[in-house]
């Protein structure tokens, strides 16, 4: 019985940091926004790296034309095919600080992206791994 046991948590263990290698990688999320009757991309890039059940990495955003903005991940986690973390970005009002959260699916990651402290709705996002 202590084998099989022993087996057992050794298979999730290892799903678990087969799951955490799966995020590993650059992920591109394009949607379409309208801003005073002009239409825009949002291109958001993700570098994403998971050690364990802790996740690195960087967010870029561009809007439009505009040169992207670069934030690096904080309080990233990961367990299984779940994944969080947040982000602040430096704007003309003063800091915004991102919470994302969603799982990894294959090659795509889908979630919700939400301003710290419940301001604004949480907006979907999907990202496909390049």
């Amino acid at each position: 019985m202590k084998t099989y046991l022993s087996i057992l948590i050794a298979f999730v263990l290892f799903a678990g940091l087969a799951f955490g290698a799966a995020i590993d990688g650059k992920w591109v999320s394009e949607r379409k926004m309208n801003r005073n009757g002009e239409e825009m991309t949002i291109t958001q890039t993700f570098e994403l790296k998971a050690d364990g059940a802790k996740l690195t990495g960087s967010v870029s955003m561009a809007m439009g034309t505009m040169e992207p903005r670069k934030s690096e991940i904080k309080d990233g986690k990961i367990d299984g095919n779940k994944f969080s973390f947040k982000t602040v970005m430096t704007t003309p009002n003063g800091e915004m600080t991102s919470v994302y959260e969603g799982t990894v699916e294959g090659d795509s990651l889908k979630g919700t992206t939400m301003r710290e402290g419940g301001q604004g709705q949480p907006r979907p996002f999907e990202a496909k791994k390049k």
